[in-house]
């Protein structure tokens, strides 16, 4: 299990409806990055994982998104210091080995809280967001000894419960700061939130598609329609890299789907045309060809695809430029 050099990015924020009746919406958003690794945990010959987690905060309240006048249709880019995360991965050592197994996997990720600014003082929100990473630090702490050797990830239950109690930790401290004539000044016009998510990631999962980067993002049908989304990469750290070129023939060059995919070490992305890719990590490759159509089915112009071969393996060595090529036969659809 390698350490792994993870780099996490909330990117934007799409708003399919802004929520408010009159006017335009103001988002912000609270971020927590954190993560249970080797850095700070081990498995104790009990095989319970033991140790703390490492919470990361991040500044921003009110006003913290570049565009304050959100309308529908529009997106908002995240800034660097509110979505951007990168650390080292490391796996948890045990203390006392299994056979050949010495470590086990962590988990990392991102806690996001999104809300639209009304009337609720600064001072208020800005004891909600402080709540929020010291809720987050706390649960994850608490987390940590449930989790043993058959049980090294938390569950969704878990993490469910886990969410419950951060949102009920932020929406008290708010609550608890506001005075009636902070309410009664806003006209009863407080903060909404519009939604909050946890976006975790395992060691193991990271390992086998970090490379190539696993996209996420969540959908908020709440005060409004709105959608966060993002892309974490992992890389094993200290590795020399090595390039693999993908030569396709007989494919049309107008072709918008991805009927090849190459699939190695933690990578695996679909190809239309010839490309060349770097940064692979070394090890076995599979290009796996799909036959496909194009143009309206039972009309003149739709013509088949077949590939000659199915599937063709190769290995990528260590500043080596490895090769494969994928060729297609076609004909028409109804031939």
């Amino acid at each position: 299990m390698n350490t792994l050099d993870v780099h996490l990015k909330l990117s934007n924020l799409h708003c399919y409806d802004e929520g408010d009746s009159i006017g335009s919406a103001e988002p912000y958003l609270w971020t927590v990055f954190f993560k249970i690794d080797g850095d700070t945990a081990v498995v104790n010959p009990a095989f319970a994982l033991q140790g703390t987690a490492t919470v990361i905060g991040t500044p921003g309240d009110h006003g913290d998104l570049p565009n304050h006048d959100v309308d529908a249709g529009e997106d908002v880019a995240i800034p660097a210091v509110l979505g951007e995360f990168a650390t080292h991965l490391k796996p948890i050592p045990l203390q006392q080995p299994v056979g050949d197994m010495k470590e086990v996997g962590g988990v990392m990720g991102i806690i996001t809280v999104l809300m639209e600014e009304d009337s609720t003082p600064a001072s208020a929100i800005a004891k909600g967001h402080a709540a929020l990473n010291k809720a987050v630090k706390d649960s994850l702490n608490a987390l940590i000894p449930t989790l043993n050797f058959g049980h090294q990830e938390p569950t969704d239950a878990e993490i469910d419960a886990m969410k419950k109690k951060i949102g009920d930790t932020v929406t008290n401290a708010v609550s608890n700061d506001v005075s009636v004539w902070d309410w009664l000044g806003g006209l009863g016009n407080m903060d909404d939130k519009i939604g909050s998510e946890v976006f975790r990631f395992s060691h193991k999962e990271l390992e086998a598609l970090g490379v190539s980067g696993i996209g996420f993002q969540q959908r908020f049908k709440n005060e409004g329609d709105w959608e966060l989304s993002g892309r974490v990469t992992a890389f094993p750290l200290d590795v020399r890299t090595g390039s693999l070129r993908v030569a396709l023939s007989g494919v049309p060059t107008t072709l918008t789907t991805f009927p090849v995919r190459v699939s190695g070490p933690g990578f695996s992305r679909g190809l239309n045309k010839t490309t060349t890719l770097t940064g692979l990590v070394p090890g076995a490759y599979v290009i796996t060809a799909n036959g496909f159509n194009t143009g309206l089915v039972n009309k003149p112009s739709c013509r088949m695809y077949t590939p000659v071969t199915d599937s063709e393996h190769t290995t990528v060595a260590m500043g080596q430029i490895a090769s494969a090529s994928v060729r297609y036969t076609s004909a028409p659809c109804n031939a």
